[in-house]
């Protein structure tokens, strides 16, 4: 059966007679812009002996469709076709770790470019967490002088002792926000909230709940320091980063975390009882959804919606908010969904791309269904879409960061855009070894197709996280 060499596979392909020499298509596409004709992201490409044609209801569609054109550009000649294609999912994102090892944004640029060629239009970027603060904030100048440096990086078998730091100026920032937004990705900011808030604390260790002096950490891990919720002065905080950086990032979403939140302090703590004798909260982890649903009104109030991680619901709902699936609580996350929440899934045992091969082999990424268990036909279309995260705890540079992100993430990219029944696992693979040498030009180099599954008894011996 013929196929066209485009990640992600058009949804809809009608071969007609003939090929057109790439010189000539180049030289004569038209391109015709009609609103409300299609959806969105939307786009009709007529390729004939006379040229090409694009359709589009909006210029996002239209970028679209030169970026399948593109593709088509690499070989000699173009078969002749029809495509009418849009997106399986509204939201395709990745999601870039710059806290425990940073990404520079010449490098942060590529993974734009990267994700743009394959039609992504949302990038998540993980600016807080233990191991470090990176983004500046001027009501807060001690998160920038203070909580931005650890002392050492011992992250598996790296082991430096040297000082590690650096955070993002406003500019910066700005920076990769038009970058971004003139690829027609949208660029959602996290700050981490109320756990992995070591480096916070490092910097104003009177918001935690002992109020005792702690250092940024060096590890990895799940560590108890965390704010503290019975402390007014801690939402002040939070409160001050929100305010600072809603005007810098036009997303109409931001993430605050929620994720891994030892209960421990909380349990303690004078205040944070106090707070949940005041708010009738009957446990900690209600007192945690009672925190992030605090910053959640405070973000609606700036017009923005709440992103959290899984865990946050665990207490209750956060009220207007997008949870992202990871790992447990599916059960809770597909109820959320049925009941009309809308949800983005990031499988921990799929879509993460830290982990190697052996671990998460390419066809297990291919292959994952969005739709979790438990998600009912009315649910399935609160389903948002798909995103893959890379975290950098054991990424201590940029080539490892596109061993392992790629073609993984490229993979999570066709699950997002293109309908199941036109995927094909085996062509992929085929279709990518084509798409390569983009990357490459990118300056970004994937892993050999040798290394996309490893032999099932080597698994056990090769399945490190670093």
């Amino acid at each position: 059966m013929q196929r066209l060499n485009v990640i992600p596979y058009p949804n809809s392909v009608e071969f007609t007679e003939g090929t057109v020499e790439k010189e000539f298509l180049a030289n004569n596409t038209k391109l015709t812009v009609t609103p409300g004709s299609m959806g969105d992201e939307a786009y009709r490409l007529e390729i004939t002996p006379e040229g090409a044609a694009v359709f589009a209801a909006t210029e996002k569609g239209a970028f679209y469709a030169a970026k399948t054109l593109e593709q088509l550009l690499d070989g000699d000649t173009v078969p002749c076709c029809v495509i009418e294609d849009e997106p399986a999912f509204s939201y395709r994102g990745f999601m870039i770790d710059t806290v425990r090892h940073i990404v520079s944004l010449e490098d942060t640029k590529k993974l734009i470019d990267a994700a743009a060629g394959v039609k992504m239009n949302a990038m998540h970027w993980h600016l807080s967490d233990d191991q470090g603060w990176r983004v500046q904030i001027d009501k807060r100048p001690l998160l920038s002088e203070k909580a931005s440096v650890r002392k050492a990086s011992m992250f598996g078998r790296e082991r430096e002792q040297e000082e590690y730091g650096g955070f993002f100026t406003k500019e910066e920032l700005k920076e990769i926000v038009e970058y971004a937004k003139q690829r027609y990705i949208e660029v959602i900011p996290e700050i981490d909230v109320p756990g992995h808030t070591t480096a916070v604390l490092h910097a104003y260790p009177e918001l935690g709940c002992t109020g005792k002096e702690v250092e940024v950490a060096v590890k990895q891990g799940i560590y108890p320091t965390v704010l503290c919720a019975g402390n007014d002065e801690a939402l002040a905080l939070v409160y001050d980063v929100v305010d600072e950086l809603v005007e810098i990032f036009p997303s109409p979403y931001f993430h605050i975390g929620g994720d891994e939140v030892p209960k421990t302090a909380w349990a303690a703590c004078e205040k944070c009882r106090a707070r949940k004798k005041e708010n009738g909260l009957k446990s900690d982890d209600e007192l945690q959804t009672w925190f992030s649903n605090k910053v959640a009104q405070h973000l609606k109030e700036k017009g923005k919606t709440a992103v959290v991680w899984n865990d946050t619901i665990k207490g209750g709902t956060v009220d207007g908010a997008t949870v992202q699936f990871w790992m447990k609580g599916k059960k809770r996350t597909a109820k959320y969904a049925n009941e009309g929440g809308r949800v983005i899934v990031s499988d921990f045992f799929a879509y993460y791309t830290d982990y190697n091969y052996a671990i998460t082999p390419l066809k297990k990424t291919y292959n994952y269904n969005p739709f979790i268990k438990g998600i009912k036909s009315e649910g399935k279309i609160n389903i948002a879409g798909v995103e893959t995260p890379t975290w950098t705890e054991y990424i201590t540079n940029f080539e490892r960061y596109c061993y392992l992100a790629f073609p993984r993430c490229t993979a999570v990219a066709e699950t997002g855009w293109t309908l199941p029944e036109n995927k094909d696992e085996e062509d992929f693979e085929r279709r990518f070894e084509i798409y390569r040498k983009r990357l490459e030009n990118l300056g970004i180099t994937p892993a050999q197709k040798d290394e996309w599954a490893v032999p099932f008894l080597k698994r056990f011996t090769q399945a490190k996280l670093y």
